[in-house]
């Protein structure tokens, strides 16, 4: 399996698993508006998304949202957006989808903010470097 950024080319692979994403989340499923969001989003570079792929298939991504913190005086990277394919779920792969963020985070001095608690599934594990704040968990990436 490789853990990579995605690009423009990557649209149509990331297409139907952002749709199950967003399914799975109460939305209805709207193939074309996932296809022009995601494709707005890698074309205006707007959004970071790490994925998960494994013979050309996308298994998993995360998504990061670029943006600065007043309160904190530095850059930060939000994510709310996680998901693995259901049939691949158990195998470590949101966890390690999170790891290639962190490393990245860490390594251009911006700190990971998630703003949703998560709760009963395989990302609590990988959110241990994490401290609850006001219902956000903050990545502190010791910066």
């Amino acid at each position: 399996m490789q853990i990579r950024l995605a690009s423009e080319l990557d649209t149509i692979v990331l297409v139907n698993l952002f749709d199950d994403y967003r399914q799975s989340m109460g939305f209805k499923s709207e193939p074309k508006k996932c296809l022009q969001f995601i494709k707005t989003r890698l074309v205006e570079n707007d959004s970071m998304i790490f994925m998960a792929l494994e013979q050309q298939k996308c298994l998993g991504f995360v998504q990061l949202y670029p943006s600065y913190s007043s309160l904190l005086l530095k850059p930060v990277w939000y994510f709310d957006d996680v998901f693995v394919e259901a049939s691949r779920r158990g195998e470590g792969i949101a966890a390690q989808l999170i790891d290639k963020a962190k490393m990245l985070a860490a390594g251009t001095e911006v700190m990971l903010v998630k703003r949703t608690k998560v709760l009963d599934n395989e990302l609590e594990g990988s959110l241990s470097n994490m401290t609850g704040t006001e219902g956000m968990y903050l990545y502190h990436s010791g910066l």
